[in-house]
């Protein structure tokens, strides 16, 4: 390596304080004091105690960031020395927080609106000539600290900050606010101040090339080959200085965005991602400016003032503006004072309406209303920066809880063009925050009303209709991976900051307004995007996108770095190819996080609400008058309500999908009569009910809900949205949250027992070779693919509300095939696909494949038969094939009809599916694509990878029914050929024998 050399891109700096990630709260020196008592050692002595009590809330999402330490039980000993070393080096801060502590104790018992004088006798030592005893009007006694004065004593010790550097390759990284940072080996710490100008200097090198025997000596550096491996020879990227003549804004991730036009560039609440080539696209340090005139800080919360990034900028920086503080205010420390203290020159605070001459235009700080549990924080502001004829109000997490206050800001300022706004409006308790600062313990009850909490959609969009932008942007979401250690924020499509965030997308789409939650790196040109609005096709949020497009059958997967799409003829129209091309790598993004959720995340949905009760229960002798079917129009939903018709003289109420009674009635029949399953004489005792899965009390008015739940005795759980190509997310709806409802229904006025379908997907297969029986658990591990999840989640409901009380019984299926009596199909079935495939393509490949189907009849009939045995109930029952064939059985049967299939290698076979999935949309195999893959065949024919089921329950249940699993054999086959060539959906070959 040459001496001349730059700091590599990947580098990662985290600040330290005692070994803890720094940010604002441990740089002060009274707020530090109370963190260090009230914070850091509780969880430092938490995690000594119980080391696997840690271990086991962060395997819930929910909890990281919670105060656990993200270390094994090996570590107990380091943490142990840490906290011996706090003990030791903080004594004095830990002194100072008791004596706060006892001081607000004295004057909140003693202080009764007579003189303080008196009191400050009785100050304690550690505070004395450092505290100003005072009343509010009110006389409400407090103290205002005397905080320079803190920064020049005892308690402000700049030994006990450092910095540690590292590589990363990933954006992962364990929650940093409860997490210590313990030296090992890929890590370098640097014990100087954080105002040291080595650093300066240093970090100047990521763009910069500086002599490396230079750095290395002027940091004295021990480890030098570690040090070595932070830099490089190879020139970086450099952002070229921009020149346009229009007002340009990048989003760089989280509240961070640089406005730039060519006399002035703006930084608003740093935050910059490491550079990352195989992550997320995102902006980086590499895309700035060489010089930032004015960096903006919104509030001091730890993901708004990231000292990670302030430090690394402060070369580069020329002013710092910060709100201005309470002054001497525990809670609310001085900005200006702490970033001065960490080596920042030119820092200036900004008042409310208060204003900066700027080139071109000026900048204002807002009023900030929320986002602070309703503590008395000034040191908060939004700014309104008006460049070039054009306004961008950057509100932050500024929540609209009193729109007055913007009906006076905007008779001040007018309309803007640009509204920046954060929606993370489920926010934690301000507990969370400021608890290590308060002088008692918060009720939980009273912490939950107040919360560091944005605008909601309908607070959001008052906002819009106040301030009338021409776009509007959601930020400030902490949703890039790259945030997850400083926010701990993990969203789902259901989550509320994301489904109030789509509601503000969609209403200002629908008011011709561009708009758009930000996620990951954005370009604006303001003149360009004004002008570009009138042409603008506006994108609908990428759930809302998917979900239309799921219920159109198109398939969307992703293979590697690449999306592929599959959809029934006609459905891919122009406008939209155009689209998914347009939205391809927000897609790929969407569906690969979708993919990677573990058990932990999707454990955290299995949360019942807490409503659903059912009453006492008592096992009626009669049988039921009127039963609930869901999912009557799908293929084993049309079985299960023939069985029901002909096996009871109950009333079978069918929950569908449909604009009127009527169409939802011939809705039924006609699926009925594609079965060969209509029944004329038994068709009155159909009653369609117009509802939908996916929505609160399916549906139903709540007044159709309450008469449902008192007429209906017993419930068929079937409906489900069953498409194996989607995630997640999409599924959760309709398959998770509409078992929810069915549920809610179940134990409404009566109990009602719930008969649930599930699948036997729910195992996911691993390397337990054992056989899974009826009574084994599924919660330990969660399986792959959407649809297995969303059943997997929907059957712990269903488990949740039996261990409540209500009576329930579980249905796990295997592979469904034809009618084995008349040969019927359902055309979307996975078997008839690929019977048909082979069939059209000649060809299909070596090796065979276990099949494990079971014809639909067999299944429809066990169900209904097994579902009216009073010991059922509280059962789960496994309906597979007791005895799979080799697909070779297959093969003869269609070589005996005549039909020419040749056997090739696989590679080759799903060579011609990859044409398919290019040139053929109508082809048969066409929806199959993206359950194949190159390994598809190796994988599935391992034999660690194929789970064995027992059906013990189910053998016992039919042991005295004349209801019979039909072989799979040459015969089966024989049926379904038949029909397909008497349907019409093959042509008889010219060879057939039959």
């Amino acid at each position: 390596m040459s001496d001349n050399v730059y700091l590599k891109s990947n580098v990662i700096v985290e600040p330290l304080w005692n070994q803890w990630y720094a940010w604002s709260h441990l740089i002060s020196p009274a707020t530090a004091a109370m963190y260090v008592a009230h914070s850091h050692l509780k969880i430092l002595e938490s995690f000594i105690a119980a080391p696997q009590v840690h271990a086991s809330a962060l395997k819930n999402p929910a909890m990281l960031g919670g105060p656990f330490i993200n270390y094994d039980a090996s570590y107990v000993g380091e943490i142990q020395a840490l906290l011996e070393k706090t003990k030791q080096n903080q004594a004095n801060l830990l002194i100072l927080a008791q004596a706060i502590q006892h001081l607000n104790k004295i004057i909140a018992e003693e202080a009764t609106g007579y003189s303080l004088e008196p009191f400050y006798a009785r100050v304690p030592d550690p505070l004395k000539g450092y505290v100003e005893l005072v009343y509010d009007a009110n006389h409400h006694p407090s103290f205002r600290l005397l905080e320079p004065l803190l920064y020049h004593n005892i308690y402000y010790k700049t030994a006990s900050q450092s910095i540690a550097l590292s590589l990363g390759d990933v954006d992962k990284r364990s929650f940093v606010l409860s997490t210590p940072r313990l030296p090992n080996v890929q890590n370098l710490h640097i014990c100087l101040p954080f105002c040291d100008r080595r650093f300066d200097q240093l970090f100047k090198m990521r763009e910069q090339a500086n002599s490396y025997t230079q750095i290395e000596q002027a940091f004295a550096i021990q480890d030098k080959s570690l040090f070595a491996s932070f830099f490089t020879e190879i020139l970086p990227q450099k952002e070229p200085q921009y020149n346009g003549n229009d007002v340009r804004i990048r989003y760089f991730g989280h509240a961070c965005i640089l406005i730039e036009t060519q006399s002035v560039s703006i930084l608003c609440d740093p935050l910059i991602s490491y550079e990352n080539p195989q992550g997320l696209s995102r902006y980086s340090y590499a895309n700035l400016p060489e010089t930032i005139d004015y960096a903006l800080i919104t509030h001091n919360h730890q993901d708004h003032v990231m000292l990670e990034t302030l430090l690394q900028l402060r070369y580069k920086i020329k002013q710092v503006i910060v709100p201005k503080s309470n002054k001497g205010s525990l809670i609310d420390p001085s900005l200006k004072l702490m970033l001065q203290q960490i080596g920042f020159s030119n820092v200036r605070e900004i008042d409310e309406l208060e204003s900066i001459i700027l080139p071109e235009g000026q900048m204002i700080g807002i009023p900030f209303f929320g986002e602070h549990g309703d503590l008395d924080i000034s040191t908060k502001t939004a700014y309104l920066i008006q460049l070039q004829g054009k306004s961008i109000l950057c509100a932050a997490d500024s929540n609209n809880i009193e729109p007055k206050l913007y009906d006076h800001l905007h008779r001040l300022f007018g309309n803007i063009d640009v509204l920046f706004i954060g929606m993370e409006c489920e926010g934690a308790p301000y507990t969370w925050a400021y608890g290590a600062l308060l002088n008692e313990t918060v009720p939980r009850k009273m912490a939950q009303t107040r919360r560091l909490d944005g605008s909601n959609a309908e607070k959001a969009i008052q906002l819009v209709n106040q301030w009338q932008p021409k776009q509007v942007y959601v930020y400030a979401m902490g949703q890039e991976p790259w945030l997850s250690f400083i926010t701990s924020i993990e969203y789902t499509a259901d989550s509320k900051a994301i489904v109030e965030s789509d509601q503000l997308v969609e209403y200002c789409r629908n008011q011709g307004k561009m708009s758009e939650r930000l996620f990951g790196r954005k370009e604006i040109f303001l003149n360009q995007s004004l002008q570009a609005m009138q042409n603008l096709e506006f994108k609908k949020p990428i759930t809302q996108f998917l979900s239309e497009l799921g219920q159109l059958d198109i398939k969307l997967w992703v293979e590697g770095d690449k999306l592929r799409c599959n959809a029934p003829k006609g459905r891919l129209t122009p406008t939209r190819k155009a689209q998914l091309q347009d939205r391809k790598t927000e897609i790929i993004q969407f569906l690969t996080h979708q993919t990677s959720l573990t058990t932990e995340q999707l454990q955290a949905d299995v949360i019942l609400d807490p409503k659903i009760i059912p009453p006492s229960f008592t096992q009626s002798l009669t049988k039921p008058t009127n039963i609930l079917l869901t999912g009557a129009t799908g293929f084993l939903g049309a079985f299960l309500l023939s069985h029901l018709l002909e096996q009871t003289s109950a009333s079978i109420y069918c929950l569908v999908r449909a604009e009127t009674v009527e169409l939802a009635r011939q809705k039924i029949k006609s699926r009925l009569e594609s079965y060969l399953l209509w029944n004329e004489s038994l068709s009155d005792r159909i009653i369609p009910i117009i509802g939908d899965l996916a929505k609160p009390f399916l549906g139903l008015s709540e007044e159709l809900f309450q008469k449902l739940s008192e007429t209906i005795d017993v419930i068929y759980h079937n409906g489900a949205w069953v498409h194996h190509a989607s995630p997640y997310s999409l599924l959760k709806a309709t398959n998770v949250l509409g078992t929810q409802e069915i549920l809610r229904l179940a134990c409404q006025t009566k109990v009602k027992p719930v008969h649930f379908i599930s699948t036997v997907s729910v195992f996911p297969p691993d390397n337990n070779t054992k056989v899974i029986t009826e009574t084994d658990q599924i919660e330990k591990q969660a399986p792959y693919g959407g649809y297995a999840q969303s059943k997997w989640v929907a059957e712990q409901l269903v488990r949740l509300a039996q261990k409540r009380g209500l009576p329930v019984s579980i249905y796990r299926l295997g592979p469904i095939s034809g009618d084995s009596q008349t040969g019927v199909f359902n055309t979307n079935d996975f078997l008839y696909r690929l019977m048909m495939g082979y069939i059209q393509l000649g060809s299909a490949p070596f090796g065979e494949r276990m099949l494990d189907i079971i014809p639909v009849d067999y299944a429809g009939s066990a169900i209904v038969y097994l579902s009216q045995k009073p010991e059922s109930l509280n059962q789960a029952f496994h309906l597979i094939h007791p005895h799979p064939v080799s697909s070779d059985v297959l093969f003869e049967e269609l070589c005996t009809w005549g039909f020419s299939i040749e056997r090739i290698p696989y590679e080759q076979w799903y060579a011609k599916l990859l044409e398919i999935a290019q040139d053929s949309p109508d082809h048969v195999l066409y929806p199959l694509v993206s359950l194949f893959s190159p390994e598809t065949l190796e994988e599935t024919t391992k034999p660690s990878l194929t789970l064995k089921f027992d059906y013990q329950n189910t053998e016992q249940g039919l042991a005295n029914s004349a209801i019979n699993c039909p072989l799979i054999d040459r015969s089966l086959f024989n049926t379904y050929l038949s029909y397909l060539i008497r349907s019409g959906f093959l042509n008889t070959p010219k060879t057939s024998n039959h």
